[in-house]
């Protein structure tokens, strides 16, 4: 109860601030934190819950294809578009846990059943990614649940990468990554614009930020890790063109919001950043980490640093792994980084912020 006296009291603040041109609708915000307190429970039923629905379709399934579902093109088709409608209609009728987690598990199932029957009527491999997208496409506008759209951006973004790696067109994948890259980008800087676009929009934004996020990563750990598909290295620094420019870009928007407004400044810390990334030019899997890190701190988004952090950590590695050197000199190299990040650190350290006396 002193949790909801703390919201009504919180909108009543917001609303006084704003004025009366401020409108809002609070029978329906608290009802839907009614709705997020019931449905709230610990991280330990959360995973039983998902665990148990997803086994239950599983048996499910299993008993379809022991009847033989497997040698019918059609029925794969009609069972994976009834699960896959079933998953959507469930998540629009009812807001629940346990229905969420039954329609997570009939919603993914449905997918595969939906690409088995298409692979089985041998239908050409490019025409079964362009409908699984196009199906996942249509459930994003139908329904907003976090996970399903999650799913759905997945599906979509990974069906590019199959498209790419089917027809065997390699170094289109430095064309997914530099879109990808954009795309994230401007989700990131544009968070107030997006959530008060529209209830739609609003309720997409949280899975297109972290579905975003995974997609880059796929796109950068298959550029990131040699000889996982076979790309030209000729024209792997192609991406890091638009890496450089969007890091520089998010350094001026960083020295802005810090209040970093003498040139000398300015000019030290551009030329620290342009050192740091110069190295990393063949590398645009760590750029694109820093991308990561740098628009998840923009926003306050501590799950996004932490995936930057993690995948950081893992492209340095498989970078400083595959380098076609002599260990001296990859210590050299890895010594000559961590100077520049120190002196890095340490001048912006010693940088007066706003609340101080310069």
């Amino acid at each position: 109860m002193d949790k909801l006296n703390n919201k009504k009291a919180f909108i009543a603040a917001i609303s006084a601030s704003q004025g009366p041109e401020f409108k809002y609708n609070e029978q329906a915000i608290l009802e839907d934190y009614n709705i997020q307190g019931k449905n709230k429970s610990s991280l330990t039923i959360k995973i039983l819950t998902i665990i148990g629905g997803f086994l239950a379709t599983l048996a499910f399934i299993a008993f379809l294809l022991f009847a033989g579902l497997y040698r019918s093109e059609a029925g794969l088709l009609i069972f994976g578009s009834f699960f896959i409608i079933i998953a959507i209609w469930l998540n629009t009728a009812y807001d629940t846990l346990i229905i969420d987690t039954f329609s997570v598990s009939s919603y993914i199932i449905g997918f595969v059943l939906l690409a088995i029957g298409l692979a089985q009527m041998e239908i050409d491999m490019n025409i079964v990614t362009i409908v699984i997208s196009i199906t996942a496409l249509i459930s994003l506008f139908i329904t907003q649940n976090y996970i399903l759209s999650f799913i759905s951006i997945l599906t979509i973004t990974s069906n590019f990468l199959i498209l790419i790696i089917f027809n065997n067109l390699y170094d289109l994948i430095h064309l997914y990554i530099v879109i990808t890259t954009l795309l994230l980008t401007y989700v990131f800087l544009n968070e107030a614009r997006l959530i008060t676009a529209g209830l739609k929009l609003s309720k997409l934004y949280n899975p297109s930020r972290i579905g975003l996020i995974i997609a880059l990563l796929f796109g950068l750990i298959a550029i990131g890790k040699r000889y996982l598909i076979p790309i030209s290295e000729r024209h792997i620094w192609l991406p890091s063109i638009v890496m450089f420019c969007v890091i520089m870009y998010l350094a001026h928007l960083i020295l802005a919001i810090n209040k970093i407004e003498t040139l000398k400044s300015k000019i030290l810390i551009y030329t620290l950043s342009c050192l740091m990334l110069l190295p990393l030019t063949f590398s645009p899997s760590i750029l694109g980490a820093i991308i990561i890190i740098l628009l998840s701190f923009l926003v306050n988004y501590k799950t996004g640093v932490a995936i930057g952090i993690i995948s950081f950590i893992y492209f340095i590695s498989q970078y400083y792994y595959d380098l076609s050197f002599t260990l001296l000199t990859k210590s050299i190299i890895l010594f000559s980084s961590g100077i520049v990040f120190l002196l890095f650190y340490l001048f912006t350290s010693k940088l007066p912020h706003s609340n101080e006396k310069i």
